[in-house]
């Protein structure tokens, strides 16, 4: 499955990535719950042939949490979004979150199967485990799993759900209407289930998915994590890191697929990044400065004081980088972050205030600010070093970000050929270019029918 051009989804985070997004006068508070605005942005992705559409979840809403991060106190339920996107689109992708510490496989794989239907073979599954403790008490637990049983109970949602997705053979539905024969029973199975968190017995009550099985996404840093993700993923979620420690990563996460009898271009890594684009590179630096100087979180120099380890106790945050004597010798990573502020601002001239901004946005990772043909250099940079097969657009402000994002910086990856001009398919499948599993039971009756003619 070879490399030909960018993966590319949009994340809709619908208040925007950054927590001050909504607060630009053309932004929308209430975008979450809009159906216009939600549509909009889905067909302004597919209509720059986007691979795929992100509907993220989580299953609690914290008010408190409205200064650090107003789009996660409303969320959608991703599947009941995922239905109303399908709707509303033709073939860019649609990659729905699911919780597998806070589902039952049964319901996910009747739900997931049935929308891939009636996408017409354009889902995709986005596996977690969940991070947040409150979420315990809306299902009725005392505490939130530790890391281990969440992905315990992770690879068993994921093996039921991969068995009721097959537990309908193809061509099971024979609707002979002559002979009144509704389906061939030798071909629907029970999957008798019995693990430590889920006993199953099947079948599902919906015939196999038009993508036989529905591709799975999953994120996370942990061992555990990891080890699933090259198990199961066929694409894998990062973060934009430095580029040299986004190398090494891509290099570890591809290189434990053989373990599992993978190839290194049959699992994806796209990696999830904020993006500030304008028409021309001035224009993408004022809108990043505009945003970030929307902040309403006051300004704390402690973590940032630690992460460049040094003394910034006695400073005032609007003194400028330059005057501050404890950041003239720093180690390299420290020097990383100070420049990648520089880079965002655009300018060399930026104060501690606008260093800690970007900072809490970033904690020393990347984002990439400016014109199309510097988004457009970022990536083919990233693409070409196989630091990430593509990314994942965090908007930090909605509508403005996407539109410019699809006006400006797709074309100008489009005339690199980087990325494509047209659809190779209309399955999430087929934009990814993975293969059609064949199902497990076919397998062994193809088998077993060698074995008696042998």
């Amino acid at each position: 499955m070879p490399r030909k051009h960018i993966r590319l989804g949009f994340s809709i985070w619908a208040t925007g990535f950054h927590p001050a997004g909504w607060r630009l006068p053309d932004a929308r508070a209430d975008s979450t719950f809009d159906p216009v605005f939600l549509k909009r942005t889905a067909q302004l992705s597919e209509a720059a042939k986007l691979d795929f559409y992100f509907i993220g979840d989580r299953v609690v809403g914290l008010p408190e949490q409205q200064t650090e991060h107003p789009n996660l106190v409303l969320r959608p339920e991703a599947f009941t979004l995922a239905g109303y996107i399908a709707a509303v689109t033709e073939k860019i992708g649609i990659v729905a979150t699911v919780n597998t510490t806070y589902a039952h496989p049964f319901n996910v794989a009747r739900a997931s199967a049935t929308l891939d239907h009636l996408s017409g073979g354009r889902l995709a599954l986005n596996v977690v485990t969940g991070r947040d403790p409150e979420a315990a008490q809306n299902f009725g637990r005392d505490e939130h799993w530790q890391t281990d049983r969440r992905f315990d109970t992770a690879t068993e949602f994921t093996e039921v759900v991969h068995q009721l997705w097959d537990s309908w053979e193809d061509g099971a539905l024979v609707a002979e209407k002559d002979g009144g024969r509704f389906l061939d029973p030798d071909r629907v199975h029970r999957i008798d289930y019995r693990g430590e968190e889920f006993q199953v017995r099947g079948p599902l009550n919906i015939v196999r998915p038009p993508q036989g099985q529905v591709p799975i996404l999953t994120a996370g840093q942990s061992e555990r994590s990891r080890e699933y993700g090259a198990k199961y993923a066929d694409i894998r979620f990062g973060h934009a890191l430095q580029l040299n420690k986004a190398r090494a990563y891509y290099a570890e996460v591809k290189g434990r697929l053989t373990k599992y009898g993978r190839s290194a271009d049959s699992q994806s890594l796209v990696c999830g990044i904020a993006y500030y684009v304008g028409e021309t590179k001035a224009e993408g630096h004022a809108i990043y400065r505009r945003v970030q100087e929307l902040t309403v979180a006051p300004p704390n120099l402690a973590p940032l004081s630690t992460a460049l380890g040094a003394d910034l106790s006695g400073e005032r945050p609007d003194a400028w980088i330059g005057e501050v004597a404890a950041l003239a010798k720093l180690d390299p990573d420290a020097a990383r972050i100070v420049e990648q502020a520089k880079l965002s601002y655009g300018d060399d001239r930026i104060t501690l205030l606008d260093l800690f901004r970007t900072f809490r946005r970033t904690n020393g990772g990347a984002e990439v600010v400016g014109g199309p043909k510097e988004v457009a250099d970022y990536f083919e940079t990233w693409f070409e070093e196989r630091a990430a097969d593509g990314f994942i657009l965090f908007p930090p402000y909605l509508p403005g970000s996407l539109e410019n994002f699809t006006r400006f910086v797709v074309p100008e990856l489009q005339r690199r050929g980087l990325f494509r001009t047209e659809y190779e398919g209309s399955t999430f499948r087929s934009h990814f270019n993975l293969p059609w599993p064949t199902n497990r039971h076919t397998v062994a009756r193809a088998a077993a029918a060698v074995l008696e003619t042998a």
